[in-house]
């Protein structure tokens, strides 16, 4: 039978991590995940350790904000599934200009509770739509549009700003352009939590 108490400890969790991440407290961040956490992201594809270091060394660069609604999560006994919907604002640069990137996607976490204690098994994200706009009103972005036009709707200014920092932006990651590739990640989630 699943609590009140289990529920909010899991969602609790989801948004320490972020919160943890966002304001660099490594050791944190690093004791919400199980050693073997696997983590899918835009930037970065690994396990724990890796992420950990690879979010202290600078990310996929700039200053970035986890802006959490409350999670929604799915108990059944020491498992759980909490998807998230999130905007992760990103303050970075852009061929020289200062700018604000903004990414709406929903995050779908795996979470298990060992010995009283919730940790994340898996994190995946799943990207809605973005946008980017100059720091500075006087500014102007260019856009090479050939280029922006082979990025996919849901993550495309993400993947110009990635390209941008040397970062070749995976063609394939899960969004609502794609529900294809979204329906595996759901049905993972309710694989585990079906143990």
């Amino acid at each position: 039978m699943t609590s009140d108490v289990d529920t909010f400890a899991a969602a609790n969790l989801v948004a320490q991590e972020r919160h943890w991440r966002d304001r660099g407290q490594w050791g944190l961040m690093a004791s919400a995940y199980e050693p073997d956490c696997e983590i899918r992201l835009a930037w970065f594809v690994g396990t724990t350790d890796a992420f950990v270091k690879a979010s202290r060394s600078g990310g996929r660069g700039g200053v970035t904000k986890h802006r959490l609604s409350p999670s929604i999560v799915d108990v059944k006994g020491d498992r759980a599934v909490a998807e998230t919907s999130a905007v992760v604002e990103t303050r970075t640069a852009q061929d020289g200009i200062e700018v604000d990137l903004f990414v709406h996607c929903r995050y779908v976490n795996r979470l298990r509770r060992r010995c009283g204690s919730w940790r994340l098994a898996s994190v995946d994200c799943i990207c809605e739509k973005d946008t980017v706009h100059a720091v500075h009103p006087d500014e102007r972005l260019k856009f090479d549009r050939s280029v922006l036009a082979t990025y996919r709707s849901s993550y495309r200014f993400l993947s110009y700003n990635l390209q941008s920092h040397g970062i070749s932006p995976p063609s394939d990651l899960p969004g609502d352009d794609r529900p294809e590739l979204c329906e595996p990640i759901y049905s993972a989630a309710e694989r585990w939590l079906r143990g």
